[in-house]
């Protein structure tokens, strides 16, 4: 049975490209998906430290003006 399989395989090679166009189709949804995560997390994380991020306390503003 496997012999019949291969003869036919051989004979039509499309069962084989939509099977490499699907498993390229994978692929590059992978690495889309990853890049968006990839990115979403760097604004997160960007917006987190600006969020933390706090005001010059006056003094330290007054401060510095003194010296200029």
């Amino acid at each position: 049975m496997s012999s019949l399989f291969l003869v036919l395989l051989r004979e039509n090679p499309w069962p084989g490209i939509a099977v490499a166009s699907l498993n390229l189709i994978v692929g590059v949804s992978l690495v889309g998906v990853s890049l968006v995560l990839g990115v979403t997390i760097s604004v997160l994380a960007w917006v987190h430290t600006l969020a933390d991020r706090g005001t010059a306390p006056v003094r330290h503003a007054a401060n510095r003006r003194g010296f200029a």
